[in-house]
């Protein structure tokens, strides 16, 4: 095993046990452990613990980002198609979560306010998806797509919904089946729930 590869050997354990464990329950002793490699060779390699999780949350931030700015607003047919054509966009996501369901878990059911350094790369993890989200909604009002809105504002409440199902889905398991709601999660994120949507003035 090389250099490189002994590496991502370590980054690879110590996701097991972060996933497993959780991050804050899993010491270096652990990963050395589990790796079965020497301190120093772990120190050879890395700082911290801390530095192995800022690189798994880097990497799939990283392409978590690319898939949500995949559903491209703009990219819609038209309004009448919009919610179909988000739809399609939005399969590739739901794959990529699939593949990755370990990491979501990780990070949505991580426990704050135990370590400064920890809670900061949480809070950016979540900062980033906000910012993606918001970047979508600001083309899509560009394009006339969406109705102009505070879309800070709403980039909290997708957020917010979209945690929600995760848990139910990736953690819970009260969502079995993800595609057959993917619908109403969609037509709920577009339109709410009224059957008529009526002006602020009325």
């Amino acid at each position: 095993m090389n250099k490189r590869e002994r590496k991502e050997f370590i980054i690879e354990c110590s996701r097991s046990l972060f996933v497993e464990r959780g991050f804050h329950n899993t010491s270096v002793a652990d990963i050395i452990a589990k790796a079965r490699i020497a301190r120093s060779t772990f120190y050879a390699h890395f700082t911290s613990k801390e530095e192995i999780f800022s690189i798994l949350v880097d990497d799939f931030l990283r392409l978590l980002v690319e898939k949500i700015l995949s559903i491209n607003i703009s990219r819609a047919h038209s309004a009448h198609t919009l919610p179909s054509d988000i739809r399609a966009m939005t399969l590739e996501l739901v794959a990529f979560l699939e593949h990755n369901a370990d990491m979501a878990r990780l990070i949505i059911t991580a426990q704050q306010g135990y370590d400064s350094h920890f809670d900061k790369k949480i809070q950016e993890f979540f900062d980033a998806i906000l910012a993606a989200i918001k970047q979508l909604l600001d083309e899509g009002i560009s394009d006339g797509n969406v109705r102009a809105c505070r879309s800070d504002i709403i980039a909290y409440a997708i957020l917010g919904c979209i945690k929600q199902i995760l848990l139910q889905w990736l953690v819970f398991e009260e969502i079995s089946d993800i595609r057959a709601v993917l619908d109403d999660i969609i037509m709920y994120n577009l339109y709410g729930i009224a059957l008529k949507i009526p002006s602020i003035a009325e």
